[in-house]
């Protein structure tokens, strides 16, 4: 444990804090949210806050070498390195980083760069020279590992140290920025801790300390690499004139039509979709309804299979998620009760996790980050109104939320963030068609009241879990006949569905994920 070199009463208690356990960093549209565990020795006073810094991963820094005469580092004048316009800089390096020390400039002609280790011997590991100083693309690449202790100096092959200087490896830090290392970071009082500001498509690392009244303690261990990303809407397979194979998707901040992703393994009709924050699932339907696919949400391509379902699921399910796990609800398999799930990181069969109140399909389902939500179906050929839910990270079976206005089927859309889910359109009285959007909050049981509605009256809509932290995203459906229109509402502000833009063609019955939906918050 670091100290301060003080003594108080004869004790040395001048301490700060050890460094936080850390956890999982869990990545969302140009932030992160970091994971840690407190220490257990907070030093000599009480850990008042956490900070956060969030650093490039593996970064690459480049240098631009030019030589013009100057003050040898060993004394007297001559020839020198000049780092970015600076004469024998004196180089003070970030362990874990890559620099690219350019030599094209046609005055390196002459004056091969590389290092030297504290022994004065060269150093050569982590080092690639390419093409020849003074020419076109002449590079010399020095990759640190995270735990290098060399090299030491840079110099001239041809005529010596004197030429460069020294070089210092250091660890970014909480208390300083070396060579603007941290992106970004704030600081907080507990577990998680959201770092905002970063650049989506970017790989980053996060570490965190812990702060007493003595100062700042050691960073931590990084976590693993992680990029941010825009939230996507996934919507894969349902029926445009015929069963679909098709994978497109939306970047659901930006209103706009759908772009082409892949395709599934097999065409798939009536299943449904999940995700976590980095992967999306598209469980059973007509053709697919003992297999899982699965993509990575975040970089188009084709399907990969996944695993197979406990139960077949040939049509009318549901599923949500939490960051973790997929849970699949009902469906038609001469219609079950069963709840299974899967773990969505590591691929494989589903797993019995509990039952609904009564054999369901057509339902559809939606979370928050601890509860799942499954609301209307039919039942024994009626339609129901009830509303179940379970607590996603613990297996059994549901519990009685409430009602939604009326018994609703044909796969009516919901969608949530981490505090409201809404139920949109569906099928209810005498086979009609509805328009009406309703909502609840999720952590709080009872029934369902009036949100909006739709642009249209629709059955058939999307199965899944499509949304954003401030938007919910509704794909295609049926109203006179199928549609193409994506439509979105805004959560925590009751009112009617605006348009979002087209899907590549008309379709219903589809499956519909998204890597920032509630479950994952």
């Amino acid at each position: 444990m670091p100290n301060k070199g003080k003594f108080i009463g004869s004790q040395d208690n001048l301490f700060v804090p050890d460094a936080p356990t850390i956890g999982t960093a869990t990545a969302g549209d140009a932030q992160v949210s970091v994971a840690f565990t407190a220490p257990s020795d907070v030093g000599g006073d009480a850990v008042t806050l956490y900070g956060a810094s969030v650093f490039l991963a593996g970064a690459t820094i480049n240098y631009r070498v030019s030589v013009g005469t100057g003050t040898l580092s060993t004394g007297g004048s001559g020839n020198v390195y000049f780092i970015d316009g600076i004469p024998t800089k004196e180089l003070s390096l970030v362990k874990g980083f890559t620099y690219v020390f350019d030599q094209s400039d046609s005055s390196n002609s002459g004056h091969p760069l590389r290092f030297k280790d504290n022994g004065g011997s060269s150093y050569s590991t982590g080092v690639t020279a390419s093409g020849t100083a003074g020419s076109a693309s002449a590079t010399v690449t020095l990759v640190l590992a995270s735990d290098a202790s060399e090299p030491s100096s840079y110099y001239c092959t041809s005529h010596g140290n004197g030429m460069g200087n020294t070089i210092s490896l250091i660890e970014a830090s909480a208390s300083t920025d070396p060579l603007g290392a941290a992106q970004a970071g704030t600081t907080g009082s507990s577990s998680p801790i959201t770092v905002t500001g970063l650049s989506n498509g970017t790989s980053y690392i996060a570490q965190v300390w812990a702060i007493n009244d003595y100062g700042n303690g050691p960073l931590s261990a990084a976590t693993s690499s992680f990029s941010p990303a825009a939230p996507r809407g996934v919507s894969g397979g349902g029926y445009d004139g015929s069963t679909s194979n098709v994978i497109q998707y939306i970047t659901i901040s930006s209103t706009g039509n759908a772009t082409d992703f892949g395709d599934l393994t097999v065409a798939r009709l009536h299943g449904a979709g999940a995700a976590s924050s980095t992967r999306g699932v598209f469980t059973g339907g007509t053709f697919g309804g003992t297999t899982i696919d699965y993509v990575t949400v975040s970089s188009t391509g084709n399907a990969t299979d996944f695993g197979d379902p406990a139960n077949e699921r040939t049509s009318g399910h549901g599923a949500f998620n939490n960051d973790t796990r997929a849970v699949i609800a009902g469906g038609h398999n001469s219609s079950t009760n069963a709840l299974e799930y899967i773990t969505i990181a590591s691929t494989g069969n589903g797993t019995n996790f509990g039952n609904l109140s009564g054999q369901t399909t057509q339902n559809t389902a939606f979370s928050s980050t601890t509860r799942g939500i499954i609301a209307g179906g039919r039942h024994g050929g009626n339609r129901v109104d009830v509303i179940e839910y379970v607590t996603t990270a613990s297996t059994g079976n549901v519990t009685d939320f409430g009602n939604l206005s009326a018994a609703k089927d044909a796969t009516p859309s919901g969608s949530s963030n981490s505090t409201i889910g809404v139920i949109a359109g569906g099928e209810s009285g005498s086979s009609s068609r509805v328009d009406d959007i309703e909502q609840i909050t999720i952590a709080s049981t009872g029934n369902a009241t009036d949100f909006g509605n739709l642009l249209s009256a629709s059955k058939n809509g999307n199965s899944g879990n499509c949304s954003s932290s401030t938007r919910g995203i509704f794909m295609g459906g049926e109203a006179s006949s199928r549609q193409n229109v994506i439509q979105y509402v805004t959560f925590g502000s009751a009112g009617n569905a605006t348009d979002f833009g087209d899907l590549l063609a008309a379709t219903d019955r589809s499956s519909t994920l998204s890597n920032t939906n509630g479950g994952i918050a």
